[in-house]
């Protein structure tokens, strides 16, 4: 076999056409402008009223507003539904978005770290620094839920006289998660951040090494949000059959939000999914768009607490409706965007079809 010629080899070398990689920047700052970095700043706008209200609280803990943490964390998780379904970027350095909201978990880790650090009465456990370098199940969402959901009476717990350990946690958690989603946000928008990297067509901190690369790496991530939703939010929880649904492995199951935050992943993923397909052919945009809305309405159907549903045979079978519907938008974007802009998908997002 003969061997290729310089010329072919020195443009495999040179990367894609200068019209792909134009496309790339378009394409990739589409969703980073109308979608990603809003949802960053939502994050950080909740995370910080978040962290208020844990502050108001411990400045008079026996006559706190309890009601007010628990709006605060429903808004604070509210934003991280939309946030959740991406990975590439800031988020995957440090373990943030493990540290963001540990889940799913394993073998009740989030509750024993939880328990360990309430149990401790050094101060410098709840700092920002000792914080990033402990146990990720222990600082984010996941265990801030424990804390205001968790236990006969979450309230009195905080207020009681022995409480002030409780409070500390919680505000500590609150202040992690308001660093973490600035931070995070920083990271794409300083002028040596993530867009202005995809802008010029360069690399950022190894996570890509450029504009189509990042590019590649979202359309991923939207692809991998319906794995998300498909492969860890409903197919565990539902098992084989009623009899052997796992209700208590669902997401946020203590405080209600399992179907909400499933809806809201769907919610964001069209978000996104709309910033990409804007020089999609209309007849592909006109069935995904269909495929949206019949899963839009199939979660809807699905009662608050879905893990109790997967178990009632009665109930079931709109978990089950909900979980097809989900599957088909998958199936559809990884079989059209790609083609369609030119993209290539990363294999992590078809792990588990």
């Amino acid at each position: 076999m003969a061997a290729p010629s310089i010329r072919l080899v020195l443009k495999a070398a040179a990367g894609p056409p200068k019209a792909d990689v134009a496309r790339a920047i378009s394409v990739a700052l589409a969703v980073v402008d109308r979608f990603i970095i809003p949802a960053y700043r939502r994050l950080v706008e909740a995370t910080d009223a978040q962290d208020k209200a844990w502050a108001a609280f411990a400045a008079n803990r026996a006559a706190g507003d309890f009601a007010s943490l628990r709006v605060a964390y429903h808004s604070t998780a509210d934003a991280w539904a939309h946030a959740q379904i991406f990975k590439t970027g800031p988020i995957s350095l440090f373990l943030r978005y493990e540290r963001f909201a540990y889940w799913p978990e394993a073998r009740n880790v989030t509750g024993r770290m939880l328990d360990a650090l309430l149990a401790s009465n050094d101060p410098n456990d709840l700092t920002l620094a000792t914080l990033a370098r402990d146990s990720v199940a222990a600082q984010g969402l996941t265990a801030l839920e424990r804390l205001l959901y968790e236990g006969a009476d979450p309230a009195a717990a905080l207020k009681a006289p022995d409480g002030e350990r409780r409070v500390a946690v919680g505000r500590g958690i609150a202040r992690n998660l308001s660093g973490i989603a600035r931070d995070v946000l920083a990271d794409w928008t300083a002028p040596a951040g993530v867009r202005a990297a995809i802008a010029a067509n360069k690399g950022w901190n190894n996570l890509f090494m450029d504009a189509p690369e990042a590019a590649s790496l979202l359309l991923t991530d939207l692809v991998g949000a319906f794995r998300l939703m498909h492969d860890l939010k409903l197919l565990p929880v539902m098992g084989a059959s009623a009899d052997v649904a796992r209700p208590n492995s669902a997401e946020a199951w203590r405080s209600g939000r399992s179907q909400r935050d499933l809806k809201l992943n769907l919610t964001a993923a069209q978000a996104m999914t709309k910033a990409f397909a804007e020089t999609v052919p209309a007849a592909h945009v006109t069935k995904i768009d269909g495929l949206y809305v019949a899963a839009n309405k199939a979660v809807d159907a699905v009662p608050a607490l879905l893990g109790q549903a997967a178990a009632d045979p009665a109930q079931r079978p709109r978990v089950e409706a909900a979980r097809a519907a989900v599957k088909a938008v998958q199936t559809e974007i990884a079989a059209v965007l790609p083609a369609d802009l030119g993209i290539p998908l990363g294999f992590n997002s078809l792990d588990g079809d």
